[in-house]
């Protein structure tokens, strides 16, 4: 990803963090302070939440900040852990692909329902799945490309967190 759109992704999240924690602030004092409970904040607070962690996960995590169990890979020579990638990331990318579309599809179902507070469409509220989802599955087919290629090396650096992803050494 080019460095100006990750640095927007990183600005989207932090600022959206940050709503987040002023509104679960502002709930808290609605709620104890003033006893006047509201509901739209405990709404927007989850639904935020929700979009932050996929937006984050999507756009700003690289791939070795994910969470993984690599203790069997990390053992691995070079070439058995391109190996094992192009397999795992194979099988991956033909599982994200095959769910895509019953994914979408259902988010598209959802415009008639709304939320109980804020009154929003659920196709809106759930639009972040299919959007993740669509560009992990970008990324896993780019990072495959780059390990089927001569370069394969470089995506290993990549996965290890020597290299941010796709910059050239």
């Amino acid at each position: 990803m080019p460095p100006i759109f990750r640095r927007i992704a990183e600005v989207v999240a932090a600022w959206s963090l940050a709503t987040v924690f002023a509104l679960f602030v502002a709930g808290i004092f609605m709620r104890y302070a003033l006893n006047r409970p509201s509901g739209w904040i405990d709404e927007a607070v989850t639904l935020l939440s929700v979009w932050c962690t996929f937006w984050t996960a999507a756009f700003v995590l690289r791939w070795h900040e994910h969470i993984a169990f690599d203790v069997v890979y990390a053992r691995l020579t070079p070439q058995r852990q391109r190996l094992s990638l192009l397999i795992g990331g194979t099988l991956f990318a033909i599982l994200m692909g095959a769910a895509m579309p019953g994914m979408v599809d259902y988010t598209q179902f959802l415009w008639r329902e709304r939320t109980d507070s804020l009154q929003l469409r659920l196709d809106y509220v759930y639009a972040i799945y299919p959007l993740f989802f669509g560009i992990v599955l970008l990324r896993l087919l780019w990072s495959l490309y780059r390990l089927a290629s001569s370069r394969w090396r470089d995506e290993l650096d990549v996965w290890a967190g020597n290299l941010p992803d796709g910059e050239k050494p």
